[in-house]
């Protein structure tokens, strides 16, 4: 399994995983997520600004020429109300079915929280759904502690 930055010929690869993830969320919160056009999940203009960004680090992890996962991460300089704590935020990591308990999502974590100690932040921060009970439980395999908690009810 190789490691590396995304490309803008990964694109159509990326935007499969964007569209299985999205489909994800969409299926267990309906209420709150619409499920989209394919190309609204993760639009190429958008996919290519962050591969320009040197605050965002994007990652695949290969098997051959199959994108077997992705990774997202970006960069903040602010964190809330505290100005000049730099913080980077996973913000999406999806592993095909095919491939998930085989360790690359571990890999792909390894490599974000490297990056984030190369850029000088002092936390890594990630959000997810209740409902995500697999990625609730590899955040926390991963060293990761709660935060902060969300309720709601709904009316």
């Amino acid at each position: 399994m190789e490691i590396r930055k995304l490309t803008e010929s990964d694109y159509e690869q990326v935007l499969e995983q964007y569209t299985a993830l999205d489909a994800l969320h969409a299926e267990a919160r309906p209420d709150y997520f619409v499920l989209r056009e394919k190309e609204e999940t993760y639009p190429r203009e958008a996919y290519l600004q962050n591969l320009a960004n040197s605050e965002v680090l994007q990652l695949g992890a290969f098997d051959g020429e199959r994108l077997a996962g992705v990774v997202r991460a970006t960069l903040w300089n602010e964190s809330g109300m505290v100005k000049g704590l730099k913080t980077v935020c996973l913000d999406d990591i999806y592993i095909l079915p095919a491939y998930r308990r085989r360790g690359i999502a571990a890999k792909l974590f390894a490599e974000v929280e490297s990056w984030a100690r190369e850029q000088g932040a002092v936390r890594l921060d990630v959000y997810t759904w209740e409902f995500n009970k697999g990625a609730i439980a590899m955040y926390k395999a991963m060293g990761m502690t709660p935060q902060q908690y969300v309720f709601e009810k709904k009316l």
